[in-house]
């Protein structure tokens, strides 16, 4: 009987998915037990940061200064996170219904994909469970996608709409994130590739 050696490239992407793992199921409980807090009224106002799903238009104007040469200059655009201070506590509710959710769809994927790697690592490679494995994280994908999306325009219309300052305005081109879902139609049509393997694979087994 042969004894197979595993690649070293293949030992380490097992090795890393596990640990990744295993500190994203520290984290997914450390997060819901925040979020629990939050919806509950279980903590003391907080300090909540939240992203911007949008681009900013900046009307701050500044100087430049460079060897003797200055010019006005004025910052154009920007992404970042807006700090709520003191979050009253039902927008700190409403922000930990969606840190579960998130939390649960990562954690779901991450599953998947290290049971995924484990039956890669024993050498189950063409197999129908693995196949069903990469057509969930595919799926996976989508919910993600739909979430964020979903979530982009609830943190423009509840967030970003009502908020006012004196130099900063939306420039109102909410993200889609397209990305996302371009790699859960690759992980998909993947899964449809080892599945074809599996039925030549098969036919070849009938045919001998």
């Amino acid at each position: 009987m042969m004894n197979h050696t595993k690649p070293t490239s293949l030992k380490i992407i097992y090795w890393v998915t596990n640990i990744i793992f295993w500190i994203i199921s520290a984290i997914s409980v450390l997060g819901v037990i925040l979020s629990l807090g939050l919806i509950f009224e279980l903590f003391p106002p907080i300090q909540l940061h939240v992203g911007i799903p949008v681009q900013m238009e900046v009307l701050e104007i500044g100087k430049l200064d460079v060897k003797n040469i200055s010019a006005d200059v004025q910052f154009v655009e920007m992404t970042g996170k807006v700090h709520i201070m003191d979050t009253p506590k039902e927008i700190g509710k409403i922000y930990g219904f969606f840190i579960i959710i998130i939390l649960l769809l990562f954690y779901y994927m991450m599953m998947t994909f290290r049971t995924f790697i484990n039956n890669v690592y024993k050498g189950m490679y063409f197999d129908r469970k693995n196949i069903m494995l990469l057509k969930r994280i595919a799926y996976g994908l989508i919910g993600v996608w739909i979430f964020t999306v979903s979530y982009a325009y609830f943190q423009y219309y509840y967030l970003v709409k009502n908020m006012t300052f004196e130099s900063i305005k939306s420039m109102g081109e909410v993200q889609t994130f397209g990305n996302i879902l371009s790699v859960a139609l690759f992980v998909w049509v993947l899964s449809h590739i080892f599945q074809k393997g599996v039925e030549l694979k098969n036919e070849n087994e009938l045919t001998i």
